[in-house]
């Protein structure tokens, strides 16, 4: 039948002629058997995956089956990634085999690499499924380490688990799964190839493996927070893929393990009770000896809905409450601090988003290595005050009009207590924006929105994304934001996108005033970060200032601008003492509007700053250690303090106690089962 209809046509008679009795140049086969072997170990990690959730059934929620069903779609994306990574070895083999080394060299060779990946995935997710059952959590390279390292402990497993079996069990795993490989291996028959197909299999591997490595052409690779894709504690760890995981982990000790080196001053018994002692506040009480958990004295709890919005990029030296000489550039901001709570001088804890939001949402400081919302102890559950008011009946909502999977905030807040994220599909592909996200009134107008709908208290945190390179805003508030001088800090830009903002700003206050929910909301507006624009040191306490103002027209609180130090690890305890929050909490951080001991902490890379009793100590990580006496606001070179001066000991002990209990207590979190 398709002879005839071939026949019929004059380039169907073309075909026949040229076609008939001749081999067609294809992809060559060794590229065909490539991506085979990638889809091979995609399917390997699949079946673990499957043991994983076959070993968690007594948990298994019921009427949840098809979110246990979409983790595996979900956790392809990570599949990809590690069986990339793991390609990458054949695919050097590979391209040696086009131009050099002989067939049977190269399939020996990629045969005994791919044997040795299948036991060793196997040994891993084994291992990985006891982890999860004793700790619940996945397995990650510092708890191989400490078992491997310890006599005690391998002595433990050896009597604890059948090792031995369980050895001979993954290499016949490994040998019936391997020999599945090579049927399909073999089924894939040679065929002719011409260096142009040779060119086009080559182009399209390196196309392939480069978008399958990063997860796919987002803004950046896409890290653990991708299995974070439901409500359900289970199938978000289903979905996640232990071999990430446990890579991830590993990347992250060798980054930190010098940073880890860094913050180890004292014993850990010392270094925590010097914090204990700074921590200390009349209006709290620690509940334990083993934590930062207190507890707030006061009244009776009270639940307003809560509104956190952390402003990108706000440099406190260009908001005119802050600075006099910035008055025209954020106007609504001044006035909600002239009628509400304002503090002159907080400062952001770290130099990037992911610092301020792991700082803001969890009270705790940035530590040198990785963000803490990208690091693996994030995972399961941290402290946090999304998981603080969903405790107690909140709905907790992150709004974010950009690609949240950036620096993985949305993997942290889903894990963490949030309950939905709001991100840039959720909006109509008309809105205008930039790069970062759709432009900020759009999502001012959605949180709006989202407040009316509430049915019971809500906790929303907003992330703006305007004022940002390449600081542009949309054509319709020209008129409004007008010209401003480039005069400050030559900031013109800067200036004009953050107006913006402001702009937008007041008229989501001026629209919530008219909700009936707006006397019973309590509005808090912060930075992520400051700006570089204090230019003359490596890094300038002036470029960390930022604003920090409350509004809570309900709870008739006394307009107040607070001139003592604060930072975003005291936005959470300032919140929870607001609603006189009556659980424990378990927190970095103190109540800004309570009297006690008020300290910064700021680390950028190896670089570290304390502010403490009017004096700010200054430490490059192994190399110096400087002291200045400082008149806040800090707009001035401050006073150094001579290098031999008792008080350099004084304050360096207070840091250095801080920021090692801080990281210590971080590592030592763990995973509660829902």
């Amino acid at each position: 039948m398709v002879n005839t209809l071939l026949a019929e046509t004059r380039l169907g008679q073309w075909l026949m002629i040229h076609i008939r009795g001749r081999n067609i140049p294809t992809l060559p086969t060794s590229f065909l058997q490539f991506w085979w072997g990638f889809i091979y170990l995609i399917a390997l990690m699949n079946f673990w995956r499957l043991i994983f959730l076959l070993s968690e059934f007594q948990f298994l929620r019921p009427g949840n089956g098809w979110l246990y069903f979409s983790a595996f779609f979900v956790g392809l994306r990570l599949d990809a990634v590690i069986a990339s990574y793991l390609m990458l070895p054949i695919a050097g083999l590979l391209m040696l085999r086009l131009f050099k080394i002989k067939e049977i060299v190269f399939k020996y060779l990629s045969f005994t690499y791919l044997v040795l990946i299948s036991f060793t995935i196997s040994l891993i997710n084994i291992v990985d499924v006891f982890t999860f059952m004793e700790f619940n959590s996945h397995l990650n390279y510092l708890t191989v380490r400490s078992y491997v390292t310890q006599k005690e402990s391998m002595a433990y497993i050896y009597a604890e688990y059948p090792v031995i079996p369980a050895v001979i069990v993954l290499v016949l795993l490994t040998g019936f799964v391997f020999t599945l490989y090579r049927k399909g291996d073999r089924a894939i028959k040679a065929k002719p190839s011409t260096v142009g197909m040779k060119a086009v299999g080559v182009l399209l591997s390196i196309i392939l493996l480069g978008t399958s490595i990063r997860g796919g052409w987002q803004e950046r690779p896409i890290d653990w927070g991708q299995a974070m894709f439901s409500r359900d504690f289970l199938a978000n760890q289903i979905a996640l893929n232990s071999m990430f995981i446990f890579g991830r982990s590993a990347i992250q000790f060798s980054s930190g393990s010098k940073a880890a080196e860094l913050v180890s001053y004292y014993g850990a018994d010392e270094a925590f009770q010097i914090t204990r002692n700074l921590l200390e506040s009349p209006e709290t009480d620690f509940v334990d000896n083993h934590s930062m958990r207190r507890i707030n004295r006061g009244t009776a709890m009270i639940k307003p809905n809560i509104i956190l919005i952390l402003l990108e990029s706000h440099s406190g030296l260009f908001c005119g409450y802050m600075n006099g000489e910035e008055h025209s550039i954020t106007p609504n901001l001044d006035r909600l601090a002239r009628e509400g709570i304002a503090f002159t001088n907080c400062y952001a804890n770290g130099k990037r988003s992911a610092h301020g939001i792991g700082s803001t949402l969890m009270s705790w400081p940035t530590l040198p290595g990785l963000p803490l919302i990208s690091r693996v102890e994030s995972v399961g559950k941290v402290p946090s005050l999304g998981t603080a008011l969903k405790d107690i009946g909140y709905k907790t909502l992150f709004v974010y009009g950009g690609d949240p999977q950036f620096d993985n905030m949305k993997g942290f807040v889903k894990a963490n207590g949030f309950d939905r994220v709001i991100e840039r599909h959720d909006f109509s592909n008309q809105a205008e924006g930039t790069k970062w996200g759709v432009f900020d009134h759009y999502v001012f107008d959605r949180i709006l929105k989202e407040v009316d709908e509430a049915e019971s208290p809500i906790f929303l945190t907003m992330f703006t994304t305007t004022n940002h390179q390449p600081w542009r805003f949309p054509s319709s508030y020209e008129t409004k934001v007008g010209s401003l001088p480039d005069t400050l800090y030559h900031s013109g830009l800067v200036h004009r996108s953050m107006s913006y903002v402001d702009h937008v700003m007041g008229e989501f206050m001026e629209l919530a005033s008219q909700r009936d929910w707006y006397e019973n909301t309590i509005f808090v507006f912060i930075a992520d970060h400051g700006l570089p624009i204090a230019k003359d040191q490596f890094e300038n306490i002036r470029n960390a200032n930022i604003p920090f103002v409350i509004s809570a027209p309900g709870l008739l609180l006394e307009p107040k601008l607070i001139e003592q130090p604060v930072s975003q690890v005291d936005i959470a305890p300032t919140i929870l003492g607001l609603i006189n929050y009556d659980q424990s909490y378990n927190f970095f951080g103190q109540n800004a509007l309570s009297p006690g001991t008020p300290v910064v902490c700021r680390i950028t890379e190896d670089e570290a700053l304390w502010l403490e009793d009017g004096y700010l100590y200054r430490e490059r990580f192994g190399q110096k250690a400087e002291l200045y006496k400082v008149t806040l606001p800090i707009r001035d070179e401050p006073q150094a303090i001579e290098v031999n001066s008792p008080l350099i000991p004084y304050y360096q002990e207070h840091f250095r106690a801080y920021i090692q209990t801080a990281a210590t207590l971080f590592k030592g979190f763990r995973t509660d089962r829902d």
